[in-house]
């Protein structure tokens, strides 16, 4: 999976384009159902970019940091017929805030996810400007589909809704000694909640 990539960066800003090629080739023995070695050759071409802003207030008598962290994330990976590749270690990563920003939805080799994407997503943070510590951070984010989605594992069909479900990611640390995460995600598409997580 070699890659170029020219990270652009300033005082509040950044860019990164980045286009990498994937190249997988098998070896396969004593099976009818593929060939003896089949290969693929991908492009995957993704950008990168977000802004940060913050602003000085104070925070039960302290002087704190909020920062705001809009970020804009594109994919393009074209679509290429896999069906004749097996399929060993291969599954669709456990949807999060973090796969909002994955250039591919597959966990392994066997499958690279055809994309045409974008991802909307904002970070805020509280900073304790005295010892520069995070206390909290709200993070919201979703994907924007272009495509519809046909690579897929076998037996699972092709997907073609418009955008993934919103995220909303909670964490705080105000509390000495206690930490606390939370996680919602709520599909817009079938207008319900898919996932709600909390952890102390």
């Amino acid at each position: 999976l070699p890659s170029i990539y020219y990270p652009y960066r300033t005082t509040s800003t950044f860019v990164t384009p980045k286009l990498s090629l994937r190249y997988t080739q098998y070896d396969l023995h004593s099976t009818s159902s593929f060939r003896s070695s089949p290969s693929r050759l991908l492009p995957i071409l993704s950008v990168d970019s977000g802004v940060f802003l913050e602003r000085n207030f104070s925070l039960f008598g302290r002087q704190s940091l909020q920062t705001l962290e809009p970020r804009l994330f594109y994919v393009y990976i074209p679509e290429d017929d896999q069906s004749g590749l097996p399929v060993f270690d291969t599954g669709l990563y456990d949807f999060s805030f973090d796969s909002l920003l994955r250039e591919d939805r597959f966990s392994g080799i066997d499958r690279v996810g055809d994309a045409n994407q974008f991802t909307l997503a904002l970070t805020s943070r509280l900073i304790d400007h005295d010892t520069g510590k995070e206390k909290g951070y709200l993070s919201l984010g979703q994907i924007y589909y272009l495509n519809d989605r046909n690579v897929t594992l076998p037996g699972k069909a092709s997907r073609g809704d418009d955008s993934s479900p919103i995220v909303a990611e909670l964490g705080t640390s105000l509390f000495k000694h206690w930490k606390f995460r939370g996680s919602l995600q709520w599909d817009p598409n079938e207008n319900k909640t898919e996932k709600l997580l909390t952890q102390v």
